[in-house]
């Protein structure tokens, strides 16, 4: 049986031994296991050009969009501010042509974390640079901790949205490592999930042609627990019914 192919979006890191000094095109292991457990085979390309991304998401069946450092606020017209975190222009330059492709291609596009803030950028949305300063709150945010394992906050779900279609609750736990968030969303982007302080934590495309669902956590963290599961295995079951088109 053939499997869908899922193309994870890369990020770059310098990797040292001894005096040896490499840089590397890489992500998660986490992420392609979680991929290839549900059927899926996980490509993990270099920086892309607009034609090479073309390309390939013309035969792949899915874009994993993943977490990474900050977007460039020149992405969204803004200035960066020094709260800002890490920038990785290349990758946003990549990054761009992937989700450009995939959206040409209506092929399934995933995102998480850093991806789905790039993912509403794409769709013209802008960030908070950084939550603690633009939007206090007393929910914590970043919560290394607990990413891997316990929840660090709720999210309450927006009735009649994908995501309370798919999961049948109104509210769940979820983990969270980011310090940036959404500001605006993009054109036809719309909020499945608010964190208890007003942000938005989860959106979709609203096309009944193009499949893009969006989540702040990282569920490919928590995959023990059902509903981050579930998360997973929709955007899979999405990518075969592509590969079947």
């Amino acid at each position: 049986m053939k499997k869908p192919v899922i193309v994870i979006s890369p990020e770059s890191q310098t990797k040292q031994v001894g005096t040896w000094v490499s840089s590397i095109y890489c992500s998660s292991r986490k992420y392609a296991k979680e991929l290839e457990s549900r059927g899926a085979i996980a490509i993990i390309p270099a920086f892309l050009s607009p034609e090479d991304a073309d390309q390939l998401m013309s035969i792949a069946d899915g874009l994993f969009m993943t977490g990474g450092a900050d977007v460039d606020p020149a992405r969204y017209g803004e200035e960066v501010q020094p709260y800002c975190g890490e920038l990785e222009k290349d990758r946003d330059e990549s990054d761009w042509n992937l989700m450009a492709a995939a959206t040409k291609h209506k092929k399934p596009i995933f995102s998480v974390c850093r991806g789905s803030q790039y993912t509403n950028v794409f769709f013209g949305g802008t960030l908070y640079q950084d939550l603690p300063t633009q939007h206090p709150s007393d929910i914590k945010h970043v919560d290394l901790a607990g990413a891997f394992g316990q929840d660090s906050h709720i999210v309450n779900i927006v009735p009649g949205t994908p995501l309370h279609k798919l999961l049948g609750k109104d509210s769940i736990g979820v983990n969270t490592t980011h310090h940036q968030g959404y500001k605006t969303l993009g054109e036809k982007l719309v909020p499945m999930a608010y964190a208890p302080d007003g942000l938005v934590e989860s959106f979709y495309l609203d096309d009944p042609d193009h499949w893009v669902r969006c989540y702040q956590w990282h569920p490919e963290l928590m995959t023990f627990n059902e509903n981050m599961d579930a998360l997973i295995s929709d955007f899979v079951n999405a990518a075969k019914e592509n590969m079947n088109k």
